[in-house]
């Protein structure tokens, strides 16, 4: 009740409630294909037997035996026998066991009871029993069975009860007969005595009223009776299967119907099994996060290619530059000679897109005219250098005790980006904890002559490396691709770094559709979208190597940069 009050609170509930309620939505969204494949098969399966036949169809039976009820007795509620317990004499006890004994039924009476029907209408007093089945002659039997056995029993009921009360009856007149006697014959002793003459007094209009009751039982016995109004006859009722289609195309459609209903179960089923995370929703629920960019989803074959590009404008390469803006803003202005900020790219899982995140980062970086170093730490499965083309993919000619007393500048790579450069140790033959180690060595003297550094890693969680890197990161950019980790994972991953680091944390979410808005149709020669393949940037010549200039390939001027240490 008290984080209720909170209004961060309350909007986490409504938050949790809508997603909880859109879940269903989002499941059949996913699987939409599972409803049209089982919507088609259903259709298939339908149509595909013959169309029902008229003599196919099944034919049934009902009967009615209708008795009307004879009370005899004098005074309401004499009667032996009640007028609502009749119905239930027909559907248990000793009813149905003689009818099945008369029927010879071979199962137990009961299933044969179930088959029956009865219903007593006060308004006229009729007694209607109803039974159904595919047998004429067998339906009409049951039913008249059914009404003989119920008036039978009836009548053997009265005269058994009507016996033992005028027994019952007589007797008590005898008892008090006797009292009376004796009374009479002590009064005759002590005519005086008033208890005598008071008892004397009340056995005789005991006495008196007994024997009313008695021969009022004696000359007008109370019987409920029944008398058959009409007995069964079979009425012939067609069962055509509730209206059952009869042609192959309604067929079809009712299967496609049914089909899509099942799909519909099914989809909803695995989505309440999917533990991916499959919105941006989800992600910031799981991550505690805001989003902050959103990247668009992209093909298989286009993840791990350079897209910031001078010519390229779109919503993709964009997006990397809204990253770029969201870190720079992240870190601040940079002071004269302080330390380049480090940037460090995790994702809870491989295949978050976590490597084209570090190269597009860098190249955005690079392409504001920031001199950025990208360091690749993911040295279980490097593909950070793959992305540059030759240069950067060059082997360092050095063996690991050399790197170690070797300088920062003298390890890194060209990548043919201006203001760009990569250190990557892959190649560098040593297990991988002593690589991130030296690497992370070396990141003070390389912030010295940069303004920016990138560290793309290995998956958090599924490796121990990434976290010697956590304590110099300036700033941690999360990278999730919507269906490919698990909120689990991504939990965990996030609570780690909250334990090592307090270090600002921006959530990109990856692999989402772009939603269409009404600057789609905006046009521009300069933010025209590259149709051309990308080209390979040359290595700068020697002799803008000697200025300290580097030309693009489309001979634009770019900016003096200060890696005279690199050269």
């Amino acid at each position: 009740e008290q984080g209720a009050s909170n209004p961060s609170t309350r909007a986490s509930i409504v938050r949790y409630q809508t997603m909880r309620e859109n879940a269903a939505l989002r499941a059949i969204q996913r699987r939409w294909w599972i409803v049209v494949l089982f919507a088609v098969l259903g259709a298939f399966i339908g149509a595909l037997p013959e169309p029902e036949k008229v003599e196919e169809q099944v034919r049934t039976f009902t009967a009615t035996h209708t008795l009307l009820l004879n009370d005899t007795s004098d005074q309401s509620g004499t009667s032996v026998v009640s007028p609502n317990q009749v119905t239930l004499f027909v559907g248990t006890g000793e009813v149905p066991k003689r009818a099945a004994e008369k029927l010879d039924f071979d199962g137990n009476p009961a299933t044969l009871a179930s088959r029956v029907v009865s219903e007593f209408d006060f308004s006229n007093g009729a007694l209607t029993i109803t039974s159904n089945g595919t047998d004429a002659n067998r339906v009409v039997l049951v039913t008249d069975t059914f009404a003989d056995e119920l008036v039978s029993y009836l009548a053997e009921r009265q005269d058994v009860t009507y016996q033992e009360r005028l027994a019952a009856s007589i007797e008590r007149l005898a008892e008090l007969e006797t009292q009376l006697t004796d009374l009479t014959r002590q009064l005759a002793r002590d005519e005086d005595d008033p208890v005598l003459t008071a008892q004397q007094s009340a056995i005789s209009r005991q006495y008196s009223v007994a024997f009313e009751q008695s021969d009022d039982l004696a000359t007008s016995p109370p019987v409920i009776g029944f008398t058959t109004l009409e007995r069964a006859q079979a009425v012939e009722t067609t069962d055509r299967g509730s209206g059952a289609p009869k042609s192959r195309a309604s067929r079809a459609m009712l299967g496609a119907i049914v089909g899509a209903a099942l799909g519909l179960g099914l989809a909803m089923l695995l989505g309440l099994a999917d533990r991916r995370i499959r919105s941006k929703e989800q992600a910031e629920d799981a991550l505690g996060l805001r989003t902050q960019v959103l990247i668009p989803k992209v093909r298989l074959k286009d993840r791990d290619q350079l897209i910031i590009d001078p010519r390229r404008h779109d919503a993709l390469s964009d997006s990397y530059r809204t990253v770029r803006n969201v870190v720079t803003f992240t870190h601040g202005p940079k002071l004269e000679n302080a330390p380049a900020p480090v940037t460090l790219v995790v994702s809870p899982s491989a295949g978050d897109g976590k490597t084209s995140m570090s190269a597009n980062l860098a190249a955005a970086l690079a392409e504001a005219g920031k001199r950025t170093v990208l360091i690749n730490t993911d040295f279980r499965r490097p593909r950070l250098s793959t992305v540059f083309g030759p240069e950067a993919e060059t082997p360092l000619p050095f063996m690991f005790e050399d790197v170690e007393s070797l300088g920062g500048p003298m390890l890194l790579n060209r990548t043919g980006v201006p203001n760009l450069r990569i250190l990557d140790l892959s190649r560098v033959d040593a297990p991988a904890g002593k690589l991130v180690r030296v690497t992370a060595d070396k990141l003070d003297e390389i912030s010295r002559m940069c303004d920016h550094i990138v560290i793309d890693t290995s998956p958090l969680g599924a490796t121990a490396e990434v976290l010697d890197l956590v304590p110099y990161a300036d700033a941690i950019v999360m990278t999730v691709r919507v269906g490919n980790s698990t909120v689990s994972r991504a939990q965990r991953a996030v609570a780690l770094l909250r334990e090592l680091t307090n270090a600002p944390m921006i959530l990109a979410v990856g692999g989402l559709k772009p939603e269409k808005s009404e600057y789609d149709e905006y046009s521009d020669d300069r933010l025209a979208v590259v149709k051309k393949p990308r080209r390979r940037w040359r290595r700068p010549s020697a002799t803008s190597e000697a200025d300290g200039s580097a030309k693009d390939p489309t001979g634009e001027q770019e900016m003096q940069l200060d890696f005279d240490s690199v050269e």
